[in-house]
């Protein structure tokens, strides 16, 4: 035997509440829900709470789709940068290796002068943190070492500069674009409550109409339902067929005059 099955997530309730605004409309002389439960869903009013919730959703979606490709972005360029940090410290240790560094020039870049694995790149902040170091360094580096200093190159430290203004500016758009992505999902979170009581107060005032028409049976009832919302699980848990056309609700028979 089918059952019901409420929504429960923002999609499902959104689903039954559009569903229910448009067989509203579309079956004006077969209402299954109050005028109260219209009213909150009437499309035409901008202050309607089914407005509201649509507004709230589609901002998440608008800001959802601002995020991805600054996150992408991000990605990108934390990657070259970890790249380019990684070949500026490996280059530098061969110099050491050669002679033409020295390993006391290691800590101007926050290297232990004697390290001999390079710095943490695991997470974006220390990508950073180690990328940053590298320009400020090579300055360093010069001013002490005078007549004697040489270059780093391939990549120089100016090429890790780049990187590194770059993946900071590409952190900055990423992190503000999350941030507002956490404050739409806040405000249609703050509706969802409201919203999944909706649902359940219209499929419930949908199926206790339908239950004053002995002329339907079951599955009539059930298609009847499903074109105001209401979601239907058969017992091997597939959604209940909705193709089939919704018969009319029969008229009450009359009584002898």
């Amino acid at each position: 035997m089918p059952k019901r099955r409420l929504p429960y997530t923002n999609v499902t309730v959104i689903r039954s509440l559009t569903t229910a605004r448009d067989a509203w409309k579309q079956f004006p002389n077969d209402r299954l829900i109050s005028p109260a439960h219209w009213a909150k869903l009437d499309g035409a009013d901008p202050n309607s709470f089914l407005s509201r919730l649509l507004k709230e959703s589609n901002d998440v979606d608008i800001a959802l789709a601002a995020q991805t490709p600054a996150t992408s972005a991000l990605t990108r360029a934390i990657d070259k940068l970890a790249m380019t940090v990684s070949h500026f410290h490996q280059v530098y240790d061969l110099g050491v290796a050669r002679g033409t560094f020295t390993p006391g020039g290691r800590a101007y870049y926050g290297r232990d002068v004697t390290a001999a694995t390079l710095p943490d790149l695991s997470t974006i902040p220390a990508i950073l943190e180690a990328g940053g170091k590298i320009a400020i360094g090579e300055v360093a580096r010069q001013t002490a070492e005078a007549a004697a200093f040489t270059p780093m190159a391939l990549p120089s430290a100016a090429e890790a500069a780049t990187a590194h203004a770059d993946a900071s500016q590409k952190r900055h758009t990423a992190q503000t674009a999350k941030l507002t992505t956490d404050a739409e999902q806040g405000g249609a979170a703050a509706l969802y409550p409201e919203a999944q009581q909706l649902a359940v107060s219209i499929i419930n005032t949908i199926e206790f109409h339908l239950t004053e028409h002995p002329g339907l049976d079951a599955p009539g009832r059930r298609r009847i339902a499903r074109a105001w919302g209401v979601v239907y699980i058969n017992d091997d848990g597939s959604v209940e067929d909705g193709t089939a056309p919704a018969p009319e609700i029969p008229t009450p028979s009359q009584g002898p005059g």
